[in-house]
């Protein structure tokens, strides 16, 4: 029996490889970083409840290095009120559309800053809650940066406030090249990202990346390469970062804010205390 084939099939574009950073464009990242926000805004409040000073309702939450705003604008959505800043001046100005789409710049002050020399606000920021969830804070390259970044941390924060870093840890030894695949979508815009993860070795403590991005409209696919290294640390360097810093160790929780045995190497996030 012959097969029927469609003599006029429907034609598909698909665009070149591109090698750039996607950080470069905020709507796809948003689109892709999306999906969770709600459950990981659930996990801090739990967070904010069991450890940050002061009456919840009065909380300030504060994100360094926030990108498209995500988590922070379900906060304000809540009745937070929400301070973030990032480097990236598309982001800044993508989170501000998105806040005022939803009416709630009166709860939000976002800035363009880094991770090292930030604030640079003349009132000090004063926030309870401060987070970094998604191993953003290994994008900081050094021992120098990472407590630089701490110190400029501890004088946003009032006393006795938190600071939950979530961070993967690296084992030296027996760390294999893995891969990670998310998935997001927005009306008729798909974004898929493949992730490896080459690990890094204990001297140069740098793990390398790279990430190839499908974005999928009506007119056609675009594909987007890019590469990046993040600074790694093993448990006990981990601790000696801390004890390095203004902050100490409140807790080891899971993303929904709940106690997790201290990891030897995986995520955990890290509720670290500021000093009273």
């Amino acid at each position: 029996m012959p097969i029927s084939v469609p003599s006029d099939p429907a034609p598909v574009t698909v665009r070149p490889v591109a090698r750039r950073d996607f950080y470069d464009d905020p709507s796809t990242y948003d689109i892709l970083h999306a999906p969770g926000t709600a459950t990981d805004v659930d996990g801090l409040e739990r967070m904010a409840l069991r450890f940050a000073p002061g009456r919840p309702h009065r909380h300030l939450w504060l994100e360094p290095a926030c990108g498209t705003a995500r988590l922070l604008r379900v906060a304000a959505g809540r009745g937070r009120r929400v301070v973030g800043f990032d480097m990236s001046e598309r982001m800044i100005d993508y989170a501000n559309e998105r806040l005022a789409a939803r009416g709630l710049t009166h709860r939000a002050t976002l800035f363009v800053a880094d991770m090292e020399t930030f604030p640079r606000r003349r009132d000090p920021i004063g926030a309870h809650l401060a987070f970094n969830l998604i191993n953003t804070i290994r994008h900081l390259q050094t021992d120098e940066a990472l407590q630089r970044h701490f110190r400029a941390m501890a004088r946003s924060l009032v006393p006795g406030a938190i600071y939950a870093v979530g961070l993967s840890l690296s084992d030296y030894v027996r760390e294999r090249t893995s891969e990670d695949v998310w998935e997001g979508a927005r009306g008729r815009c798909r974004v898929t990202q493949v992730v490896q993860y080459i690990p890094p070795g204990r001297r140069a403590r740098r793990e390398r990346v790279v990430s190839h991005l499908v974005i999928e409209r009506p007119r056609g696919a675009e594909h987007v390469d890019s590469t990046y290294g993040l600074r790694s640390y093993d448990a006990k360097q981990w601790r000696a970062a801390i004890e390095a810093s203004p902050f100490t160790l409140e807790a080891v929780v899971d993303e929904t804010g709940r106690d997790m045995r201290s990891p030897a190497d995986g995520h955990a996030i890290f509720v670290l205390r500021a000093p009273g």
